[in-house]
């Protein structure tokens, strides 16, 4: 006879089996996942039919792919290459620091996300929100930033690939560098040396009274 642990172990593999041969056998019927726990580095496949509160999983999501909008929760647990997941991320929270890969597939309201955005890239243009609970190495990133707004005094690396309009941000930038062209807006908010930045800041406006080296051209 299994001793209640045993029990309670093969109970929680077989929850999470079942949607893991339903996902790799292609099957869109399973929908709900709110009471799944335990590890998902087993799951591969489309998840795009699944809903629910995924806070309770796990471990490596790299072999999923497909449309997560019908998720929420917080994805703090969850590590490995996001590239091939794509929708609306506005309802996941948590810290994204486990994360990697290539997230131009993801939109939405990214103000509940935390943590290190280093193994991160693509294009962010479809995200918006407030950036300020992001940290690390932002080179990775491209596409128009407009839509994102927050202290950026944690963010580091070279942002030559953003452009589009940085009103919304604010915070210490002496950790960024690359060239600022295709930025515009205003930039007063931004505090802090900023020689590592050049290019033609023409469609940039600030009061400068904070910054303690103006933008040249190297």
């Amino acid at each position: 006879m299994p001793t209640t642990d045993q029990t309670k172990r093969i109970r929680e593999q077989l929850t999470i089996a079942e949607p893991a041969a339903k996902c790799r056998n292609g099957n869109t019927n399973h929908t709900g996942c709110s009471n799944l726990r335990g590890n998902c580095s087993g799951l591969t496949g489309d998840c795009s039919s699944l809903r629910g509160d995924c806070s309770g999983l796990y471990g490596n999501c790299s072999n999923l792919r497909g449309n997560c909008s019908g998720l929420y929760g917080n994805c703090s647990n969850l590590r490995g290459n996001c590239s091939g997941l794509y929708g609306n991320c506005s309802n996941l929270r948590g810290y994204c620091s486990n994360l990697s890969g290539d997230c131009s597939g993801l939109y939405g309201n990214c103000s509940n996300l935390r943590g290190y955005c280093s193994n991160l890239s693509g294009d962010c243009s479809g995200l918006y929100g407030n950036c300020s609970g992001l940290r690390g190495n932002c080179s990775g990133l491209t596409g128009d930033c407009s839509s994102l707004r927050g202290d950026c005094s944690n963010l580091r690396g070279n942002c030559s690939g953003l452009y589009g309009n940085c009103s919304g941000l604010y915070g210490n930038c002496s950790n960024l560098s690359g060239d600022c062209s295709n930025l515009y807006g205003n930039c007063s908010g931004l505090r802090g040396n900023c020689s590592g930045l050049y290019g033609n800041c023409s469609g940039i406006t600030a009061t400068c009274d904070e910054i303690r080296e103006v933008l040249k051209k190297k």
